[in-house]
């Protein structure tokens, strides 16, 4: 089953290798080579069953439906990948993955949350992840809440997400809007023989 993960260098810890294919990106890679260097390698081998995307989510107090900052700060804005982030601006440019991911899961803080003022908005998180299933035709999985992981600092072992924190969504083409999972530990970074199975 071939799959591929892409790891923001920002995001600290060493990168599984657990996959078909493994990309490092960090602040001065263009979110176009990351999209078209997956498509390439997903037409290597002609579909990739997974795509693993880690980075930072971009998470901020705004209330954008009142053009105010609230004191907590809530996620939906998209995913520090690249030089630009995958977001709501960007998303746009995954269409050259249609038909050549299976699957793809954000490891990231709350890709998926909508903060209600937020909805509609280029912070709506579902509509992020929505947009990313109607644009590749591959599912999505992602979180609604803040996310925790583990890592080593000496590099000995790749970086651990553990259990998901929160609610997790699948997005699909069929359903944009996202449905629940009710066992997300089926969906965890390969970071050895037996979870890459």
């Amino acid at each position: 089953m071939p799959s591929m993960v892409v790891h923001d260098r920002r995001l600290a810890g060493a990168t599984p290798t657990w996959y078909s294919f493994v990309m490092q990106v960090n602040q001065n890679t263009g979110i176009r080579q990351i999209v078209d260097t997956v498509a390439r390698r997903a037409r290597e081998r002609r579909k990739l069953d997974r795509l693993h995307l880690l980075s930072h989510g971009f998470e901020a107090n705004w209330d954008l439906g009142n053009q105010t900052c609230t004191p907590d700060a809530h996620g939906g804005f998209g995913l520090q990948l690249g030089r630009e982030g995958l977001t709501l601006w960007t998303v746009h440019l995954t269409d050259a993955w249609r038909g050549l991911v299976d699957l793809i899961v954000l490891f990231a803080c709350a890709p998926a949350d909508t903060y209600a003022p937020n909805r509609g908005t280029w912070g709506d998180g579902r509509r992020f992840c929505g947009e990313l299933a109607l644009r590749t035709g591959a599912r999505v999985i992602a979180a609604r809440d803040t996310q925790t992981y583990h890592h080593w600092t000496d590099g000995s072992r790749p970086l651990d997400f553990g259990d998901w924190e929160g609610p997790v969504f699948e997005f699909s083409p069929t359903n944009p809007e996202g449905t629940r999972v009710m066992d997300p530990g089926r969906y965890r970074v390969q970071r050895d023989r037996a979870s890459a199975g």
